[in-house]
């Protein structure tokens, strides 16, 4: 295997060596040939080539870009033709500059190193720099035409022999599809991150470069730009998070760069296919396996205050758990000052004791769309097992946007796990024809209202009692939510300080639930939004 290796980077590198030593001996001619010419030629004519060999010069020493570079050797090979054909003849100009086509595939070459896809949706096409190149062959021919040069128009004409050489070439050695995906099956829960190595081949006789595009947000590929086609097979990674409603069969874009950069194929390869678990099933299954005594794993913790952030209440504890950027109200106590310093900015500790409080679980079962539905039963479940699981109890409130649909007392253990599983059966599926905007910060807003009461100025007023009828109005319409009266419910069968884990798509009862966890805030609970 060491010896595999060491004569793969021994050829490689012997490649490398005789590729730099061509372009080197190509550089030198040039040099010569461009000197020869001004030598030989008339005074007149002598400023041409002294001036080529400058800017070659410079392009040797500081080079600018590749293009700039390439179109510099192009017309070297012209110039070198036109300016040794009163010296040595029409045939002998043109085999004195013929090397210069060698040194034309070089620069191309390396363009097509550099060279990204175009935005073109043909399945083959030309790249901008095939078109510069067109462009410019088409233009000197009419140039040529136009003065009656037989030394430009032959010059052109050995130009577009090769390239269309290379045309032929790309045509029948590079196909498309240019790569073929071998579909691998990938079983995954919805919603949760799984990742594939893919193995690609190659059905091209070039090499060159390959560039992967994906068709989803939820699917990433990494390479994805820039993957040389040298091996017959490339491997990849996909890393997918999909929905409920998503596509099985997970197709991506494809394009190859020949290795000149003057066109491109374009084809769709084949991934993965997606065998797409709901989340709903995937937790009733844990349920069960739970009812019947089995054991199934772990499951994130919502006592666990790492593995999921609460919303409110976390300045009242007495353990650290982050900081975070100061709000109005923040105890100065409280106050990171070395970070506040580092950031210029005021930076507040956080701090989290929820576990001596009992839990409930709040519960909107209002769902826009199958990928909620699914979404709300699998935290309803995953929530209740979790508390279960570690035996904590905990009192459960459901409610839609006609009504309260269940308040318990406190649950524990199985208890829990079966009514949670009764409640997953109410899950209504609603499309809501309106739209809204994020929830109130009613915390921002009271505090603003208490900064404004300390200030005796008439358009501080005014902006006072707006902020008063906003605060009336949220709380007017909190009242009338489903919500207030579920929260109620469980509240009085609690009768005490407790931990309200949320769970809800926030549509009808937004506005109604941000005005009731800053109420329960208020009065010691804590409040986490799962």
């Amino acid at each position: 295997m060491v010896l595999s290796l060491d004569v793969k980077d021994y050829n490689g590198s012997l490649v490398h060596k005789i590729f730099s030593n061509i372009r080197l001996i190509l550089k030198i001619y040039t040099i010569i040939a461009l000197i020869l010419a001004a030598v030989r030629s008339s005074l007149a004519f002598a400023s041409i080539p002294i001036l080529l060999l400058v800017w070659f010069l410079y392009q040797w020493r500081w080079p600018t870009s590749q293009l700039i570079d390439y179109l510099t050797q192009y017309f070297i090979f012209v110039a070198i033709a036109l300016v040794f054909m009163p010296i040595v003849g029409l045939y002998f100009a043109l085999l004195i500059a013929l090397p210069q086509i060698a040194a034309i595939d070089i620069k191309l070459r390396d363009i097509g190193r550099v060279t990204v896809p175009d935005a073109s949706s043909r399945k083959r096409s030309i790249t901008n720099i095939g078109i510069v190149t067109l462009s410019v062959t088409i233009g000197v021919i009419l140039i040529g035409l136009m003065v009656w040069s037989m030394t430009l128009l032959l010059a052109c004409g050995i130009i577009l022999v090769y390239f269309l050489s290379i045309g032929l070439i790309i045509w029948f050695r590079l196909p498309s599809p240019a790569v073929i995906g071998e579909t691998a099956q990938l079983r995954v829960i919805a919603g949760r991150e799984a990742q594939s190595d893919v193995v690609l081949k190659r059905a091209s006789k070039l090499k060159g470069m390959l560039f992967l595009q994906s068709r989803y947000q939820w699917c990433k590929i990494v390479p994805n730009a820039f993957i040389p086609l040298g091996a017959n097979e490339i491997s990849i990674k996909a890393s997918v998070t999909p929905t409920l409603a998503g596509p099985t069969d997970i197709k991506i874009d494809g394009c190859v760069i020949d290795p000149w950069g003057l066109s491109q194929v374009r084809f769709e390869i084949n991934l993965v296919k997606l065998v797409v678990i709901p989340r709903a099933r995937y937790a009733d299954w844990l349920a069960r396996k739970y009812l019947t005594g089995a054991k199934f794993g772990w499951l994130p913790l919502i006592s666990n205050v790492g593995s999921i952030r609460p919303q409110y209440g976390l300045r009242r504890g007495v353990e650290y758990y982050g900081n975070r950027m100061y709000q109005p109200g923040d105890s100065l106590k409280n106050i990171d000052w070395k970070h506040s310093v580092k950031y210029n900015e005021l930076v507040s500790k956080e701090f989290f004791e929820i576990q001596a409080q009992p839990v409930i679980i709040l519960i909107n079962l209002v769902a826009n769309d199958a990928e909620e539905t699914d979404k709300l039963a699998y935290n309803i479940i995953v929530s209740s097992l979790s508390l279960a699981q570690d035996g904590i109890p905990a009192a459960l409130a459901a409610y839609d946007d006609n009504g309260v649909i269940l308040t318990t007392s406190s649950l524990i253990g199985q208890e829990l796990a079966v009514r949670s599983l009764e409640i997953v059966k109410e899950i209504i599926t609603k499309e809501s024809a309106t739209k809204s905007l994020n929830p109130p910060d009613v915390s921002h807003l009271r505090a603003n209202i208490r900064r404004l009461n300390d200030t005796e100025s008439r358009p501080a007023e005014a902006l006072r009692d707006l902020l008063q009828i906003e605060f009336k109005s949220l709380s007017i319409n909190a009242k009338s939510n489903p919500c207030t009266a579920a929260l109620d419910e469980v509240m009085t069968k609690m009768n005490q300080q407790s931990t309200v884990i949320v769970i809800s798509n926030q549509n009808h009862d937004a506005e109604a639930l941000a005005f009731n966890l800053y109420t329960l805030t208020v009065k010691g609970n804590t409040v986490i939004s799962v």
